[in-house]
């Protein structure tokens, strides 16, 4: 079977079953965290075959906190994301520092370093990408908006689906363009096969997704042609760039995917460069201007 035709049987099983735990509060939860927990432990395999030692445990647990943290409306605390996150990254910190007193490698600046990066790189991404999601709940609940919670779950899912659709569609747009009609390269060193004509073509395709979602999807009515522009621009330039980062991490590396966990698609890193990227920047657009 080819790697391509590996990819779409991958994508096939997949789509559905994003698509149904995007609707799903908690089950959209569990899977952030679970995926957040195979990234960063595929990134810090990245580190050890450039001989860093990093606190796996610890930078698990902290990055799983991280994310959890984006779903303060959910737990039974009084502490909202400002207030949770700079406790537990304290805590990480000082956990990490503890345990690298006791380990006695040398070259602690880097272990530390690696550790408390790979957490928040993968933390904060997919905590983004549940903090989105839960955007829409905790408005809804400020603004005391008339709502019923199935119509909130409808606009949370269908703008959750939209950015990873944006996502997606950057990046095949990007490809298959780049592939027939790219001639100038973005960054040779990072990315050999990148142009910049597949990634201009990617980001009109991502600009073109929301704007097209916005205007036919009756739960997006509600979100303006400003913020679905900006959205594009986020997936299309910025999640570009989430792509390059994962590229460059893995080029130092010496590997070719971060692990052989999907098929046809390489790791869970892998597939999640862009949503890195792209998730904490929308996070905190729709806090500061709103939908």
């Amino acid at each position: 079977m080819s790697n391509l035709a590996k990819r779409i049987l991958v994508a096939v099983v997949a789509i559905p079953i994003v698509i149904y735990v995007v609707f799903k509060p908690y089950s959209l939860l569990g899977l952030a965290i679970i995926l957040a927990l195979l990234a960063v432990h595929e990134f810090y395999n990245l580190a050890k075959a450039k001989g860093i030692v990093p606190q796996v445990g610890i930078g698990m647990a902290l990055t799983a906190l991280i994310v959890l943290s984006f779903a303060h409306f959910r737990l039974p605390i009084h502490l909202e994301t400002t207030d949770l996150l700079p406790l537990i990254l304290i805590a990480g910190t000082i956990a990490c520092l503890t345990a690298e007193l006791f380990k006695g490698f040398p070259n602690p600046l880097a272990h530390v370093s690696v550790t408390l990066g790979g957490a928040l790189y993968i933390g904060l991404g997919l905590g983004g990408l549940y903090g989105v999601h839960e955007y829409f709940y905790i408005h809804a609940a400020i603004a005391r908006l008339d709502v019923t919670p199935a119509a909130v779950s409808t606009q949370a899912g269908f703008f959750t689906i939209t950015m990873l659709a944006s996502i997606w569609i950057c990046d095949s747009a990007a490809y298959f363009i780049g592939r027939k009609f790219g001639r100038h390269k973005i960054a040779v060193k990072v990315s050999p096969n990148k142009s910049w004509e597949g990634g201009i073509a990617g980001l009109i395709a991502a600009i073109a997704t929301w704007i097209i979602a916005v205007n036919t999807l009756d739960a997006l009515s509600g979100i303006s042609t400003t913020t679905a522009i900006v959205m594009g621009l986020n997936a299309g330039a910025i999640g570009q760039i989430g792509d390059f980062a994962k590229s460059m991490f893995k080029r130092d590396a010496g590997v070719k995917d971060s692990s052989t966990l999907i098929p046809g698609h390489g790791g869970v890193l892998d597939r999640l460069d862009s949503i890195l990227f792209v998730s904490p920047v929308a996070y905190f657009y729709l806090h500061l201007f709103g939908a």
